[in-house]
């Protein structure tokens, strides 16, 4: 258990230099997974991936963090205007944090039709894709599936394409909100 801030600011550096090995991958336009990071709330999962990708945005990479829920209601308002746009810039950058993913309402629309395609062309493509979750893989699949058989099916087919995609780390710590940090 982490009792203090120092010591969350300590973990949250070690983990900070074990992504540092991913960024030079990165930089150096070698092939890299991606990362799905869950963990407790507050525990810095967005604050620590973020951090990583700022430095890669320095260094000239196209990156983009993405809230996932805002992210979908921002499509739905835009389906007259500049939906394509939106949509093309997220599933095309080069570098995605999906931020917060099961934190939104699934629908057949944004699990299949927005998730699915942004996933299938990243894997296509191998660019590189983290997500952060409050959710385990499995429980992500879970809140995906919906009631149904199908849903189920193509939940499963979501996760084993972010399971591709990524490597699988869980964060445990306190709530850093907490201490204001």
């Amino acid at each position: 258990d982490i009792k203090s801030e120092s010591q969350f600011r300590q973990i949250l550096q070690e983990q900070q230099n074990q992504s540092e090995e991913e960024n030079e991958k990165i930089e150096n336009n070698e092939k890299s997974k991606g990362l799905f990071l869950t963990g407790n709330f507050g525990c810095g999962k967005t604050y620590l991936v973020a951090a990583s990708m700022n430095e890669l945005a320095k260094k000239g990479k196209k990156v983009a963090i993405v809230y996932y829920p805002d992210f979908l209601r921002k499509l739905k308002e835009s389906f007259s205007d500049d939906f394509k746009t939106i949509f093309n810039d997220v599933k095309n950058s080069e570098i995605l944090l999906l931020d917060d993913i099961g934190a939104e309402t699934v629908t057949s629309w944004n699990r299949d039709e927005i998730l699915g395609t942004i996933l299938q062309y990243r894997m296509q493509e191998g660019l590189p894709t983290l997500f952060t979750s409050n959710l385990t893989i499995s429980e992500l699949e879970v809140h995906l599936a919906s009631n149904d058989s199908e849903g189920r099916i193509k939940a499963r087919r979501i996760i084993e394409r972010i399971k591709f995609l990524t490597d699988n780390i869980t964060m445990i710590a306190e709530n850093r909100r907490k201490w204001g940090i």
